[in-house]
């Protein structure tokens, strides 16, 4: 069968039209997630790890806003929070994983992105590797994590989780 033919619904043989509102979402030979639409899903997540890959190999970043102590661990703290959602949103609905397996799965890749970009600052002139900055992305995602957690189980009963 070809690959164009499998999403199309069958026209019948007797030119009878049938009065059907709205096809299944999901069919038998057209899944709902292509690998394309994956793809997508993930793009904001990429995009986002792109821009804090960018700002960790600058040697300086301008100061914006306020200056007071620890910014640095608030800004990365907020970074990583916004990421882990990035993370989450593919994980849950382009892969259709559980609520716990998609909180933690997320968590991890939020924390082992920023232990990777910690690592890559080493070689940044002017940067040095800070685990106290790894430690606010984590707690940044944990954070997201948490919040996520009791948002979903007190929206839902636990059959849809």
């Amino acid at each position: 069968m070809p690959a164009d033919s499998v999403c199309k619904p069958a026209m019948p043989h007797n030119s009878e039209i049938l009065l059907v509102a709205f096809p299944p979402l999901r069919h038998h030979r057209c899944p709902l997630m292509t690998p394309l639409r994956k793809f997508v899903f993930w793009l904001p997540s990429l995009a986002w790890a792109g821009l804090i890959f960018f700002l960790s190999s600058q040697s300086q970043l301008p100061q914006v806003g306020p200056q007071f102590e620890n910014k640095d661990k608030v800004e990365h703290f907020i970074f990583y929070l916004i990421f882990w959602f990035l993370i989450l949103l593919p994980l849950r609905y382009a892969h259709r994983s559980s609520l716990t397996k998609a909180i933690v799965l997320a968590l991890l890749i939020t924390s082992a992105y920023g232990a990777s970009d910690e690592f890559h600052q080493r070689f940044v002139p002017g940067r040095d590797c800070d685990v106290r900055d790894w430690a606010a992305d984590t707690f940044g995602g944990f954070i997201a994590a948490s919040a996520y957690w009791v948002y979903e189980t007190r929206r839902r009963p636990s059959t849809y989780r």
